[in-house]
């Protein structure tokens, strides 16, 4: 039996890449915004912090200032 092979060509196997970069986009937006966020959320964080622990600061030195007055006083 001799081989036999058949006329009809083969179709390419095509990988289709790309499209029209939405998705691409999309997930840029997506990371900027994340990164905004933690941005905003970090900045928020250290300025309630910092004037919290003055405060505090200040509010001891007070005392010891008016407990040195009074025992100044007697």
């Amino acid at each position: 039996m001799p081989d036999q092979e058949s006329n009809t060509p083969q179709q390419p196997v095509l990988i289709r890449q790309g499209g029209n970069g939405l998705g691409t986009v999309i997930a840029a937006v997506i990371l900027a915004a994340a990164a905004v966020y933690a941005i905003n959320v970090w900045s928020t964080t250290k300025k309630e912090t910092t004037p919290a622990k003055n405060i505090e600061q200040g509010i001891e030195r007070i005392k010891d200032a008016a407990g040195k007055a009074i025992e100044s006083r007697n």
